[in-house]
């Protein structure tokens, strides 16, 4: 039967043939330029015929494998296109089959996970994204004009051809460089820049794929196995590239001086030494060229590491202010580096005792700002004494995100690069880290996240052996690294008392009870502000706690719902009606579900508890922003609902359908289920709109005038039956991956 005709049962039959006939139409040998399964390969690209294919395949009975069907046709046509010489028709085929994938995307993955065909493991959203794009790549420049060319504008924007001197164009400058391109190529071919499965980095350091023993992802360097030998510092510096992407270096015998990285050698060694490193980050890469080379008899000038630690890593491309207490911003950068510091694949294994941290930043104003704030921060560090009541508690604030964040990584805290009161001489310094992109490319796969979490809980369950029962007073912990953070020379401490956050410790409860949510009211799960800022935060309780009212409850789903302050923007404006709706829920299909909520201002929790809500929910809620990347850290299969105000463009709706989105391109990584909804704008003036109409209007004129064209600023009033419908599904999604504990009243 024909793919175009909808018949969908058995797709995988199908499919298998379609694999074939794709092999042949894409391969280099003339063969028969006749196809037998894409029939309709003529589609009228201005005339609304996507659209209508879109809606028919909507209303079409089993539409995920009829929209599947369709878009293997639309596979072979552009490979049918090529074959005639019509490259514009090879990416209107693939631009096409790429709006429809979101239609088919439950069907492809259950040919994935039931492995039916060969196809199951080629036909995915992935990897035809993956060949849309790089068809984007070839023959997109070819719709600029030069910049030679006479009559072009020199303007900001340069303007785009009219498309009938693009056809010419592409006619034109077509070679066969570029005709090989447009091949349509698998998931292991070597340019294949599929984002999970195959790697698209090949170099030292990149993951490979996914073993059958997990013993090949055990942690290694987690501490040392023999008394520690300090080695020796001497000769003169090397250097080397640990990743084919550049991003991460290894230099010996190198010092840092203010925000310098000292390399001794002599002129003739000089072209084999860098004078300036890639510094790799989420927000782009620079170049950093603080890079000095000095004679090796210089070595001498300067002192051995004080602090008696053989190796430095210097994390680079961070925004000022951003990258510090950010968490989606946190991860770029956390969950790389202990896969390069603790995987046997990477080799490194450098235990966290051995190990100093300082941050690099995107430009030398960021570095000041940073050493700046940093030296006024630590100035009491010697003394707590000194430090006024009202000025404690908000100083502490700080340790708190860090103890959490770097704490794992190293015993001593981080410090900006050039914080240091004296200059400090590595054996060993590792510059870079390989870069988590939740769209496309990177070094992080499911499998890196999955191994930082393994990590986490070995670096918990070791530090519960060496320190035993937390005891003391409710900010001890926070007081014994504030006091490390001097830029004075440390001592030698595990400055990080992890076992307090760890599973099992004192900071784990069951927060999802009316018993546990109170906690959350105070020191140390509430970081401590002055009360005049508490006052201003907002008018509402910081923590509010529900639950439905089912009678006889078996199951329970926990759901945490971020609520940012009205001061933040991006606030929902009628939580009091979702509430409601919450605490009198009854779920159709399942009488005995109760589902328990927790609502809360993130900002003012100490991170280690927002990392224990976290691994405690089942569904995540929250109006989009940095808590919703808390979402890699609960269970596997568990929900995120994220909700946008309207205008954003960042939410395709429908689960699956952010594949490369932030939250969903992290949810991807972490194995979360993710969908994202728009919703209409609560206005920050005195208006009523009268109609739907109205309020969109009034929405945008609000982001254009008062936020500057930003729609970030926007708060948010859901639509009640729309997010009651998604609502719904997400329960029934996320059932059958409950916790075990989550299957009986408690």
């Amino acid at each position: 039967m024909a793919l175009q005709t909808c018949v969908c049962s058995e797709p995988g039959l199908r499919l298998d043939r379609f694999r074939k006939e794709l092999r042949l139409l894409s391969s280099e040998h003339s063969g028969p330029r006749g196809h037998t399964l894409a029939r309709n390969c003529e589609i009228g690209w201005n005339d609304g015929s996507l659209f209508r294919l879109r809606q028919a395949l909507s209303n079409a009975s089993g539409s995920p494998a009829c929209a599947l069907g369709r878009i293997a046709e639309l596979v072979l046509c552009s490979q049918q296109r090529l074959r005639h010489r019509d490259y514009v028709g090879v990416l209107r085929n693939l631009e096409t089959a790429n709006a429809l994938a979101p239609l088919a995307s439950t069907c492809m993955e259950r040919l994935v996970k039931e492995n039916k065909a060969e196809l199951a493991s080629g036909l995915s959203q992935e990897e035809l994204y993956d060949n849309f794009r790089n068809a984007v790549r070839v023959l997109g420049p070819l719709t600029m004009r030069d910049e030679e060319e006479e009559g072009e504008q020199k303007d900001f924007f340069q303007q785009p051809i009219p498309q009938e001197e693009w056809l010419q164009r592409v006619a034109e400058r077509m070679d066969e460089e570029k005709v090989e391109k447009l091949r349509w190529r698998s998931r292991t071919h070597p340019e294949s820049n599929v984002f999970f499965g195959v790697p698209p980095l090949r170099g030292a350091g990149a993951p490979k794929e996914p073993r059958d023993s997990a013993t090949e992802d055990e942690v290694c360097g987690l501490q040392s196995k023999a008394p520690r030998r300090a080695t020796a510092f001497s000769g003169p510096s090397r250097a080397r590239q640990l990743s084919a992407s550049g991003c991460v270096w290894l230099l010996e015998n190198a010092c840092i001086e203010d925000r310098k990285i000292i390399l001794f050698g002599r002129e003739s060694e000089a072209e084999s030494l860098p004078r300036k490193l890639l510094a790799c980050g989420e927000f782009g890469s620079f170049e950093f060229n603080a890079v000095e080379l000095r004679h090796p008899a210089a070595r001498h000038l300067y002192p051995r590491n004080s602090s008696e630690v053989d190796t430095l890593v210097i994390a680079g491309a961070l925004a000022s202010g951003t990258s510090l207490h950010n968490p989606f911003h946190l991860m770029h950068s956390t969950i790389p580096l202990v896969w390069q510091l603790h995987h046997p694949d990477y080799g490194l294994c450098i235990p966290r005792s051995e190990l100093d941290i300082r941050l690099a930043f995107h430009s030398a104003f960021h570095a000041r700002r940073q050493v700046h704030f940093w030296k006024a921060f630590s100035r009491h560090s010697n003394d707590m004494a000194q430090i006024s009541d009202a000025e404690k508690p908000q100083r502490l604030v700080i340790p708190a995100q860090w103890r959490f964040w770097w704490g794992p990584l190293a015993e001593m805290p981080p410090l900006p690069l050039g914080a240091d009161a004296t200059a400090k001489c590595y054996p060993r310094v590792i510059f870079g880290r390989e870069l988590l992109r939740t769209g496309l490319g990177g070094v992080v796969t499911p499998r890196v996240v999955t191994f930082y979490h393994r990590y986490l809980n070995a670096v918990f369950a070791q530090s519960r052996e060496r320190e035993g029962p937390a005891t003391g007073r409710a900010f001890d912990a926070e007081l014994k690294m504030y006091g490390a953070m001097g830029v004075n020379p440390p001592q030698r401490q595990d400055a990080a008392s992890l076992s307090q956050i760890a599973p099992g410790g004192p900071m784990d409860l069951d927060y999802f009870t009316a018993d546990g949510s109170k906690y959350l009211t105070q020191p140390p799960a509430l970081l401590p502000l002055d009360k005049e800022e508490v006052v201003q935060v907002d008018d509402e309780a910081e923590v509010k706690w529900a639950q439905s009212t089912t009678k006889k409850a078996l199951r329970n789903v926990n759901v945490l719902w971020v609520q940012r302050p009205k001061r933040a923007s991006r606030w929902i404006a009628n939580m009091e009606e979702i509430l409601n709706w919450l605490q009198g829920f009854e779920h159709p299909r399942f009488s005995d579900l109760r589902v328990r909520v927790l609502v809360a201002h993130f900002e003012r929790l100490h991170p280690a508890i927002q990392w224990h809500l976290a691994r405690h929910a089942d569904i995540l809620v929250g109006v989009t922003g940095a808590a919703m990347a808390w979402g890699a850290f609960m269970h596997q299969n568990a929900v995120i609902l994220d909700l946008f105000p309207p205008g954003s463009k960042f939410c395709n709706e429908g689960w699956g359908s952010n594949t490369v989105s932030h939250y969903g391109g992290l949810a991807r990584l972490s194995g979360m289920q993710y969908t994202c909804m728009e919703h209409p704008a609560a206005l920050h003036g005195s208006e009523n709109p009268t109609s739907q109409q109205e309020a969109l209007y009034l929405a945008d004129r609000e982001v254009k005038e008062k936020f500057g064209g930003f729609w970030h600023g926007q708060n948010v009033r859901l639509n009640m039956p729309k997010f009651q419908q998604v609502f719904l599904e997400a329960v029934a999604k996320v059932l059958p991956f409950l916790p075990p504990e989550r299957t009986a009243d408690h």
